[in-house]
């Protein structure tokens, strides 16, 4: 049986590239297709509370804590990107769409590399281990709830184990602490060289 669509789709990753992402030739342009329509000062609507074209506003939802809509280097705790990647999430945005998988990666890159609105602040460096042997293209991964994920191994990126999903080649990053014991170490072996 397959994990809901929400838990995997929730920290949707893809691997950081040399082409960091930029926040305003990246990101902004999406935000400002996609969302500016019910969070932004210039059309007069917070939503939810949220601003994203003004950047001092925007700042404010960027933290490393557990409030925080955004954490720094962790797309796999960020709530934005939870609700934007999950289609079935009760407040799923934008609301009668879903991003491309092209925006959702940069996204995700820009999260991973600091959510920082200057293109020359320093990146967040994370560790990554490719595999460096043939293994199957679908194994099956058991969370601590007991249910069953269907995917293949890409690498183990930092605390999370990267996933290709069968349906749609996504590369997903799934924490390894929330795997049984069996699949961390299904994990790490598939990562050994």
């Amino acid at each position: 049986m397959f994990l809901p669509r929400h838990t995997l789709l929730i920290s949707f990753l893809c691997a950081v590239t040399a082409g960091a992402a930029d926040f305003k030739k990246d990101i902004q342009p999406i935000l400002e297709k996609n969302c500016y329509e019910c969070h932004s000062e210039k059309n007069k609507k917070r939503k939810g509370g949220f601003v994203f074209d003004v950047l001092e506003t925007f700042k404010l939802d960027i933290a490393d804590n557990d409030v925080a809509q955004i954490r720094p280097g962790k797309p796999a705790e960020s709530h934005f990107l939870e609700v934007i990647v999950n289609a079935n999430h009760e407040r799923h945005m934008p609301p009668d769409d879903q991003l491309s998988a092209s925006d959702i990666k940069k996204i995700t890159e820009w999260i991973s590399e600091g959510a920082s609105f200057d293109k020359d602040a320093p990146k967040l460096a994370v560790a990554t281990t490719a595999p460096k042997k043939d293994l199957p293209p679908i194994m099956s991964w058991t969370n601590l709830e007991g249910k069953t994920i269907k995917a293949g191994f890409v690498r183990l990126e930092g605390e999370n184990v990267v996933l290709r999903m069968p349906a749609n080649a996504a590369e997903v990053p799934y924490p390894l602490a929330k795997l049984s014991a069996e699949s961390q170490k299904l994990a790490r072996d598939c990562a050994a060289p």
